[in-house]
C-alpha cells in the first residue's frame, strides 16, 4: 500500500485508509459486521457502501484496481 500511495498522490489527498489490526479486533463486531474473514482483507466504502474487497490477495496489480475503483468513488 506504501508504495502505492507515494506512486499517486490522489490516494491520500482523497481517501481515508484505515488499518485495524486483525490480532486486536479479528474476533470484534465490527469485523463480522462487516463480514471480515480473515487478515489480509482489503474493503473499500464510500459512505456505507461498499465498493469492493479483496481477500488475501496481495498482488499489488489487483490491490491497485480496488484503490483505483475508491479514488474514482471519492472524486465523482
Amino acid at each position: 500500500m506504501k508504495s502505492l500511495k507515494e506512486e499517486n498522490a490522489a490516494y491520500a489527498e482523497n481517501i481515508v485508509f484505515i488499518d485495524v489490526d486483525w490480532d486486536t479486533y479479528g474476533n470484534s463486531v465490527m469485523a463480522d459486521r462487516l463480514k471480515i474473514p480473515r487478515r489480509s482483507t482489503l474493503v473499500a466504502f464510500k459512505g456505507k457502501q461498499e465498493i469492493g474487497r479483496i481477500v488475501a490477495d496481495t498482488s499489488k496489480r489487483n490491490i491497485k484496481k480496488l484503490v483505483d475503483a475508491a479514488l474514482n468513488a471519492a472524486t465523482a
